[in-house]
């Protein structure tokens, strides 16, 4: 094995020796591109020839990453055995803390079954590259259903038959690889309000309180900067860092958002986290630090742990023949049937916990192909009803968020000319320096827009960069907005992305057809709340009023990037200027058109009380009425998080396996 890794690195180093001298020569032409045509404006045509070139050279540099693997070891393609005392449907950042730590168990047999491929590359540990492993093989490429006109009006639908080539779909990226969204996000490390963990104990969570939630974020994390803080942990498996390097826009930025009057938090994880700050992610010395690195791959050391890719899990085998156990439940959870790489499907047997983690679209959905949910919706698809649970698949929420991107006059934002360098590629694959080791994403605020709210109802997201045509095409910008949005890829930018935490509306998720392969029905129900809307732009408000600041005035002159020749055109229109004048139609129907999803979905297999008809699991996390299965992903909250979400999932998932670990000690 060793032998063929090294073969691997000897393979590229000598394919980027051979592409070296011409790439040095590109680095020259564009960089004396850049000079020349910052004074002179680009034909629509020479705007899409360069942006197809600069295409070109990514997709050259992230090739040869990707033929290097990041770890020589990797999981098996079929199971060993044909039965497992317990085993995790699903490889996300969910699924992989809790194998990992249920191994730890040495009289524990585990198998985690996984849907995607390895995670077996070295593009997936380039932090900048996060935007490109998008609409890839390690992407569900979720695409919700059409949203009324509430919101995608200009994004592309692409999978539904009947509505295919028309618009209004949000697409949701969603981690198809081991590590899950850990393995594709843009590696924010975010734990929420500790008022979140606070509410869900009292929508019913009993013991989800932020107390208990505290304990749990710390044991998993080793943070490498708040050292010091009682509030983070420095032993756990999952690295917590400052980026390597930041661009100057990030501290102007939270300046700005300082001076503009919500203040400077320096640790938003903290005690309080309201307020604006520069952004922890999870990366450990310019490389991404997913769930997989860090749980997993230690993990598959343990001769108790059996890994499995390109497992699709079907159902879970439920047996409804009699009293369970001396229990109260009716059902037993006895295996999973999955299909394979080969086409055929396999059965395997779990002989005391079966524990799903396959995210808050495919958890419900695979209760439902078991027989547990809606009564009226598991008979119209012909699926026998096991258990009657008319929650599951309710109850959806999602963070929604729409983007500004601003004119920066300086040199300083990332492109990807920047990022195609070979200074570039080489200043990470050997020091782990420069551009590459920037997660984009650096810096975040957290509000209120209304005093009465108790938690914050607002996130500023910021990035150091402008998007590109290529940027819009994977959102799925329709004609109309690709030439709204067509600007010059040599141009510096900052984007800046208001984001709705609390939606007034909640979505779902049902079954399209009892076919196993055939994508769910996801849908979120965008914006239909007024107050919804009314967050989003008054975040719009703010991000003028930070634009507006000394502090970021140094590095922008407060413009908007977009395409002023044809915005007339657009169904939207122009902005006025000067910014601050703009209409708040103008900003609504932006607002509808394009914005969308920050991938945090949640919520459809929610925990509470007993008595709560809309409650799937118990707050120990196992599904009322059927023994011996347990949801141990997002799909278990009572609310989404105020903030990213990768982080409380961890979270989640840490206290999964204990809860889980206590109950086979007791032989429950």
């Amino acid at each position: 094995m060793a032998w063929r890794f090294n073969m691997a690195v000897a393979v590229t180093v000598v394919a980027m020796l051979v592409v070296l001298d011409v790439h040095l020569l590109m680095d020259q032409v564009l960089g004396s591109l850049a000079s020349l045509l910052g004074s002179i404006s680009l034909s629509d045509e020479n705007i899409l020839l360069l942006d197809e070139s600069l295409d070109k050279l990514t997709s050259l540099w992230f090739s040869l990453l990707a033929l290097l693997p990041s770890s020589p070891r990797g999981p098996l393609s079929l199971p060993t055995q044909k039965a497992y005392d317990v085993i995790v449907v699903g490889g996300g950042s969910s699924g992989s803390v809790v194998a990992a730590r249920l191994s730890e168990e040495e009289d524990l047999s585990v198998l985690l079954l996984e849907s995607g491929p390895r995670d077996s590359n070295l593009l997936l540990d380039v932090p900048l590259a996060c935007g490109t492993l998008q609409r890839t093989k390690r992407d569900w490429q979720v695409e919700t259903e059409q949203q009324e006109g509430h919101a995608c009006r200009s994004i592309s639908c692409t999978q539904d038959p009947t509505v295919k080539g028309k618009d209004g779909c949000c697409r949701w990226p969603m981690g198809k690889t081991l590590g899950g969204g850990s393995s594709i996000n843009y590696m924010a490390y975010v734990r929420g309000n500790p008022e979140d963990f606070n509410e869900w104990e009292r929508r019913g969570a009993t013991g989800w309180n932020y107390t208990t939630a505290l304990r749990y974020f710390k044991k998993a994390e080793n943070n490498q900067n708040l050292r010091w803080s009682s509030y983070h942990g420095v032993h756990g498996p999952l690295f917590v860092s400052d980026p390597v390097e930041r661009s100057p826009l990030t501290a102007a930025f939270v300046e700005g958002c300082a001076a503009a009057g919500l203040g400077e938090n320096p640790d938003y994880n903290g005690k309080e986290q309201e307020g604006c700050a520069h952004l922890q992610s999870t990366t450990y010395r310019g490389r991404r630090w997913s769930v997989s690195r860090a749980y997993l791959r230690p993990a598959m050391r343990r001769r108790n742990l059996e890994v499995v890719v390109g497992a699709t899990v079907l159902k879970v085998e439920i047996d409804c023949s009699g009293q369970q156990g001396g229990g109260k439940e009716k059902c037993q959870a006895k295996g999973v049937w999955f299909r394979g790489e080969d086409g055929k499907d396999v059965y395997v047997e779990g002989r005391k916990e079966i524990l799903l983690a396959a995210s808050a679209v495919h958890t419900p959905k695979l209760l439902m192909l078991s027989g547990v949910g809606e009564e009226e919706q598991l008979k119209k698809h012909g699926i026998e009803v096991k258990v009657s649970s008319p929650g599951v698949g309710k109850n959806l929420q999602d963070h929604f968020f729409y983007g500004l991107m601003f004119n920066v006059t300086s040199p300083v934002s990332y492109r990807r000319k920047d990022a195609t360098s070979t200074w570039s590629f080489l200043s990470w694959l050997l020091a782990h320096r420069g551009p590459l080791t920037s997660p984009m994403l650096e810096a975040v605020s957290f509000s209120r827009t209304r005093p009465s709210l108790t938690l914050p109802d607002l996130q500023l997201h910021m990035i150091a960069a402008a998007g590109s045509r290529s940027d819009f095409l994977n959102f799925g910008f329709n004609e109309e907005m690709l030439r709204w949005y067509d600007i010059s890829p040599l141009t510096h930018g900052l984007a800046m992305f208001p984001t709705l935490l609390h939606p007034g509306t909640t979505g779902s998720v049902s079954l399209r057809s009892a076919d196993p392969l055939d994508p769910p029905r996801v849908d979120p129900k965008y914006l239909r709340h007024p107050d919804d809307m009314a967050t989003l732009l008054e975040g719009i408000r703010l991000i003028l009023r930070i634009v507006r600041t000394a502090e970021m005035r140094e590095w922008t002159d407060g413009k908007l990037l977009y395409n002023q020749r044809d915005c007339q055109a657009s169904s939207c229109g122009c902005p006025s200027e000067p910014l601050e004048e703009t209409p708040d139609s103008f900003w609504e129907c932006q607002i509808r058109a394009v914005g969308g999803t920050v991938y945090h979905p949640a919520g459809t297999a929610r925990m509470g009380a007993d008595g709560d008809p809309l409650a799937v699991l118990d707050p120990l996390l196992r599904v009322r009425g059927v023994r011996g299965l347990r949801v141990v992903d997002a799909s278990s909250w009572p609310m989404v998080t105020s903030g990213n979400t990768n982080a409380p999932t961890i979270m989640v998932a840490e206290r999964a396996a204990d809860l889980i670990k206590e109950a086979l000690r007791k032989g429950n």
